[in-house]
């Protein structure tokens, strides 16, 4: 009788732990030592001059900072520097880190990608780092930096979690997108700046799809980290989780890609400065930042839509109005396009009508020059 009682008992609790633990494909913010890791790196490289708080940061960056500056001389910081030298910059480094596995023995989880393989160099470049970061954390004792502060990171999840509703923006994205991703990770990075995000993908060895946003501190902020909370924190979410459904849609059409390198001629620069310099990322960008005119309209009305559409065409992205139409006919065809793979040839097509309409003569041949 008691063996009978103590099997009920324990099939209950069973039962508890499994409602308490989410699916896979929740979105649930996290803070990332390894992703501390790499930014108490960076913060001892030339990366932070241009990616770095305003004045001193806030008091966590401080303290990683600080923690880091003894090894300013070791291997980990040096091949950090040389990888920022050579352009290995913006979204690459906190895509680097996805693709491994926890400390402190920060295996390589996932093989990398061609794109990061590209940003680097070569594949040795990031073993190699890999493997000195790994041996950096072991010196320096930072996984015991790290759970000191943990308390206080917990905090800033709460916090950011407070009127922040992810499951919304998953279940958009996977409707909208026609598929679905294996896994969703939110990072928060209160030691990278300034406010925005990241959106980073992996690829398993069994093909699956596991997408992440990097979502970085404000960098204004003195005392405890700041960081985008509720609808602007959604909305940063659609964005940078939606590169890991659109990026893949178009590049996998890397010609049709480079037959449209006239529409990139009139905001070249602006786009330069946005680290949007070739063909590939602005339209990633372009066709996602109509994406989100279409979530805010779903999610939070028309003035959110009009506002998001006024804000993307300001910062140089002429095209939202346009392929935000284009979306429109993609959304009311779904039985002829079930997912944006399936549309994304005739997006080509349409962007491709729009060039030839409207380029003038000398942006067809600067888009032939081989550059």
């Amino acid at each position: 009788m008691w063996m009978r009682v103590k099997m009920i008992v324990l099939f209950v609790c069973l039962l508890l732990l499994l409602s308490t633990v989410g699916s896979a494909r929740d979105l649930v913010l996290t803070i990332s030592p390894e992703m501390e890791l790499l930014a108490g790196v960076l913060s001892q490289t030339t990366w932070i001059e241009r990616r770095g708080p305003e004045g001193s940061g806030n008091e966590y960056y401080r303290a990683l900072y600080e923690f880091f500056t003894p090894y300013r001389d070791h291997q980990a910081v040096k091949l950090a520097q040389g990888l920022t030298d050579r352009g290995f910059t913006y979204d690459a480094p906190p895509a680097f880190i996805v693709h491994l596995g926890p400390l402190p023995e920060l295996e390589l989880a996932h093989e990398y990608s061609a794109y990061l393989i590209k940003r680097a160099g070569n594949r040795d470049r990031l073993e190699e780092f890999r493997l000195a970061l790994k041996d950096l954390a072991a010196e320096s004792r930072f996984l015991d930096f790290y759970t000191a502060w943990q308390p206080y990171l917990a905090d800033i999840v709460a916090e950011c979690s407070i009127d922040f509703n992810p499951q919304a923006v998953r279940v958009w994205l996977e409707e909208f997108f026609g598929w679905q991703g294996s896994e969703f990770h939110l990072i928060l990075a209160p030691a990278m700046f300034p406010g925005g995000g990241y959106g980073a993908t992996v690829t398993t060895a069994e093909g699956e799809m596991i997408a992440y946003q990097i979502t970085r501190e404000w960098g204004i902020s003195a005392t405890m980290p700041q960081f985008q909370t509720g609808r602007s924190l959604e909305q940063l979410t659609i964005h940078e989780l939606g590169h890991s459904f659109v990026n893949p849609s178009l590049e996998a059409h890397p010609h049709r890609v480079r037959k449209l390198k006239p529409l990139l001629y009139r905001v070249r620069e602006e786009m330069r400065s946005q680290a949007y310099g070739d063909i590939g990322s602005f339209l990633n960008e372009q066709v996602l930042r109509a994406a989100e005119v279409l979530a805010a309209k779903d999610l939070y009305g028309v003035a959110e839509a009009k506002a998001t559409l006024q804000y993307n065409e300001a910062r140089g992205f002429y095209l939202t109005q346009f392929v935000v139409e284009q979306l429109e006919y993609y959304r009311s065809n779904r039985e002829q396009y079930p997912t944006f793979r399936d549309y994304a040839p005739y997006l080509f097509a349409r962007l491709e009508h729009y060039q030839r309409q409207n380029c003038s003569l000398w942006e067809k041949l600067w888009g032939l020059w081989p550059w």
